[in-house]
C-alpha cells in the first residue's frame, strides 16, 4: 500500500457510516497475517471465498455452521481432488483450505493454465486460475453469494466492491459501485478516494 492510500485509510477506517469489509480468497490463518496500517483490525472480514466470517478476528459460529452444511456434500470430492493434485509433480504446493475448497500452486502461470485444462476434465468442481495458482470451489459458492448473506445480516446502504480478477467478477456483481483493476496505477488509492467522496456525499 502506497502511502497516499495508507493516509486515505486512515480517514476511511474512520468513518463510523463506513464498514471495510475484506473479501479474500485466502484462508482464516493466511488473513490473519495481513497487516494494515497502524495495525487496524477491520470489524468483519470474509475469508475462504467468502466460508468464513470473522467478527473482531474470530469465526462468527452460525456462519460457519452454514458454510460448512452447505459444503459436506463436497467434501469426498474435495479429498479426492487433493489426493490427485498431491500426486502431479507439476504442483508446487496443494492443500484442502479450511476444508472448504482447494487450492494448489504451480511453478509459473504457462504450468497452471495447463494444469487447469487438464483437472478441469478430472473434476465437477469449478476451477479458476491467478497467476500461477488454482482454485477449485463448491459449484454455486462465490464471492457473490457470501457478500450477499452478509448483506442480509449487516445491510447497508451502499456497497461498493473492488476486485482485480475472474473470481471476484459475482461480488462485482452484487455492488452498486463496482470497481474493476485495470491502468490504475495506485488502485487502493483510487478505490479509497471513490469511498470517501461517496460517504462524504
Amino acid at each position: 500500500m502506497s502511502r497516499e492510500a495508507a493516509a486515505l485509510f486512515r480517514q476511511v477506517v474512520q468513518q463510523e457510516n463506513i464498514c471495510f469489509l475484506p473479501v479474500t480468497t485466502r484462508t482464516m490463518a493466511q488473513y490473519q497475517r495481513i497487516f494494515f496500517p497502524d495495525a487496524y483490525t477491520p470489524e468483519f472480514a470474509l475469508t475462504a471465498n467468502g466460508h468464513i466470517l470473522l467478527k473482531q478476528g474470530i469465526p462468527e459460529p452460525e456462519w460457519l455452521a452454514v458454510s460448512q452444511k452447505q459444503n459436506i456434500q463436497y467434501l469426498p470430492e474435495f479429498r479426492r481432488l487433493e489426493t490427485l493434485c498431491l500426486a502431479d509433480a507439476r504442483f508446487r504446493h496443494v492443500s484442502l483450505a479450511d476444508d472448504m475448497f482447494v487450492a494448489c500452486a504451480c511453478e509459473n502461470p504457462e504450468t497452471a493454465d495447463n494444469c487447469l485444462a487438464d483437472y478441469q476434465k478430472k473434476t465437477f468442481l469449478p476451477g479458476f486460475r491467478t497467476g500461477r495458482k488454482l482454485y477449485f470451489f463448491p459449484p454455486d459458492s462465490d464471492k457473490g453469494s457470501a457478500l450477499q448473506r452478509f448483506y442480509e445480516k449487516y445491510p447497508f446502504d451502499i456497497i461498493i466492491a473492488a476486485g482485480d480478477s475472474e473470481m471476484d467478477l459475482p461480488m462485482l456483481k452484487q455492488a452498486d459501485i463496482a470497481l474493476f483493476r485495470e491502468n490504475q496505477p495506485d488502485f487502493a488509492a483510487y478505490i479509497l478516494k471513490l469511498v470517501i467522496n461517496t460517504a462524504l456525499s
